[in-house]
């Protein structure tokens, strides 16, 4: 594949600023993920998609990539939308974060804001899915105590431990 072809990622090259050395990194935009609860807060909305990093299905929180300067909430109430089926009305917020977490500051420009809400009523149904072209997922409501067995991604794992700590 020609690297001009690449959608989310772009390779760049950064003199150090003190030794002069290249350092090789990835541009890539930033995201958003968020922990979505049950009412009663036992429970937790997963996402089970393929991912190529991973070479498999993983089971993970709702999250995506924000657009050219979209602002972080406006990404979250998308990405909720398209891909739990749920609207802004249909949950409240229990975390808003006040700045991104910069997950691999060595070889990506990424960062991602980890929010944390929970639905309103368990009776509330969803509507239909928004996925993007070629975009395939299942959703699963997952009982908190049983996730950290079930999957070993970061962002996923942080925001079960985030919910944790908030709630003592």
């Amino acid at each position: 594949m020609d690297i001009k072809e690449l959608k989310f990622l772009k390779v760049a090259i950064e003199k150090h600023p003190v030794s002069g050395m290249n350092l090789e990194y990835l541009e890539k935009r930033n995201a958003i993920a968020a922990l979505f609860l049950d009412q009663s807060g036992e429970k937790a909305l997963f996402v089970k998609q393929y991912r190529p990093g991973f070479k498999g299905e993983l089971l993970e929180i709702p999250a995506g990539i924000m657009e050219d300067d979209e602002d972080p909430m406006n990404t979250l109430l998308r990405e909720l939308r398209e891909e739990t089926g749920f609207e802004k009305e249909d949950y409240n917020f229990l975390y808003i974060p006040k700045k991104s977490l910069i997950l691999s500051p060595g070889c990506s420009t990424e960062t991602l804001y980890i929010f944390i809400v929970q639905l309103k009523d368990n009776n509330i149904k969803p509507k239909n899915l928004k996925l993007d072209d070629g975009e395939i997922l299942d959703n699963h409501w997952i009982y908190l105590n049983e996730i950290e067995e079930m999957t070993t991604d970061f962002k996923t794992i942080f925001s079960l431990n985030l919910y944790k700590t908030l709630k003592k």
